[in-house]
Formats: structure tokens, sequence, C-alpha cells
């Protein structure tokens, strides 16, 4: 009876100690492992500055006193080589529009029109308003730039030193949880928001090489 009592007693403690060791691992993965929700708001800034590629479709809205009007695109990235392109896709009078830059040469191209145009060793890709890169450069330049935690949001603030009057600060919202970039707003120098960006899709880091596209603010202002 006694040797029955000592192994029930030996199996009890073996299988604490097992429950144990599982707990112990699991918290250990919990805390160490990959959810983005521990990661902080500095260490997603970081993420979002250091951004490498991206590829987006997005819906752009231009506010102007009188009307508006919306714009569906897709932009693409590359850092390594330093390549941007972005295409019109709505409203279906301006798709097929297309902006390609290679790193030194500017191609806007009509792809319905058959027409296009070139500037070669163009250096003002960082003046495209639109462009998530453009933001993070904006970002990196701003001593007064402002990262806040609000309502489940990571909100980047950067003020914009130029001469558009249309153009005086970006905001770029993050989700907290998955850290997805959900839109950017671009504020007026009366402090009303003119452009919204919403991406509706965007993938960070997953192109290899790709070109890039350059949107005029030129065209915007006439608009506005």
């Amino acid at each position: 009876m006694k040797n029955k009592k000592t192994v029930v007693i030996i199996l009890a403690i073996i299988f604490l100690m097992i429950i144990i060791f599982l707990i112990k691992n699991n918290y250990k993965f919990l805390k160490k492992g990959n959810n983005i929700s521990n990661k902080s708001a500095d260490e997603i800034k970081e993420y979002i500055l250091n951004i490498e590629s991206y590829q987006a479709i997005a819906t752009i809205t231009i506010k102007s006193n009188k009307n508006e009007n919306n714009y569906k695109i897709k932009q693409k990235y590359n850092k390594k080589n330093n390549s941007y392109k972005q295409e019109v896709l709505e409203p279906s009078n301006f798709s097929g529009i297309q902006f390609i830059y290679d790193g030194e040469t500017l191609k806007i191209e009509n792809t319905k029109l058959n027409l296009s145009k070139i500037y070669t060793n163009y250096k003002y890709i960082e003046s495209n308003e639109l462009s998530l890169i453009a933001f993070i450069e904006n970002y990196k330049k701003d001593e007064q730039a402002k990262c806040i935690e609000e309502n489940g949001k990571i909100i980047l603030e950067a003020n914009i030193r130029n001469e558009n009057k249309y153009v005086s600060k970006k905001k770029l919202y993050i989700n907290r949880e998955n850290y997805k970039i959900e839109k950017m707003e671009i504020i007026d120098i009366t402090q009303n928001a003119r452009i919204y960006i919403l991406y509706n899709e965007i993938e960070i880091n997953t192109l290899s090489k790709e070109e890039v596209l350059a949107f005029s603010t030129k065209a915007i202002e006439e608009n506005i």
C-alpha cells in the first residue's frame, strides 16, 4: 500500500512539474513572441520610418471650397534602387496615367492615348506629396515631429516647410495592433484637411525590385 501511495505521489509531482514547465514556456513565448501588440509606439514608428519597399492601392480624396474629387491609385516603391511607380485606376477619364521614376528619370505616361513625357536627371522625387516615402522624409527632417498614441492608433505628425499653402502638415495613422498603415491626412495652412489618402490595401517590404511613380501636386493646386 505504501509503495502504491509513493508511486501516486511521484506521478503527481511529475505531473505538476510538467504543468509548471508548460506554463513557464507558454508565458515566455507570449512575452517574447511575435505578438505585434507587444511593440511600443516608438518601435512601430521606427518600423514605418525604415520601410524598404511598399505597394498599395489607395483612395485619394481632394477637397476644395467648391467640390470634392476622388481618385483610386496604385503605388509601388523600392528603396534599393530608389524607384517609384504610381498609376491612376479611377476615375475612368484619368485611368491609365502613370508616373514612373527609376532613380534618375521621371516618365509621365498616358497609356490610353499612347503619350509620354520624360524628364531626365530628375532630382525632386521627394516633392511627391502623395507618396508614403515623401511623408517619411518629411518626418525625418522635422525636428518637431510627433508620435502620438490615441484610440488604438499610432499617429505620426510632421510639419511641412515649403511655399505650398495647401500642404502645411501631414498625419499618418497606423493601427496599434497590427501596425498596418490605414490613412494619411494632408492639412493646409488654415489647419483644414485638404487631402485624405485611405490605404485600402498595403504590403510592406515585399517587393524585391519595382518601379515607382511620382504624382505632381501642381494638378492638385489647380483643382483646389
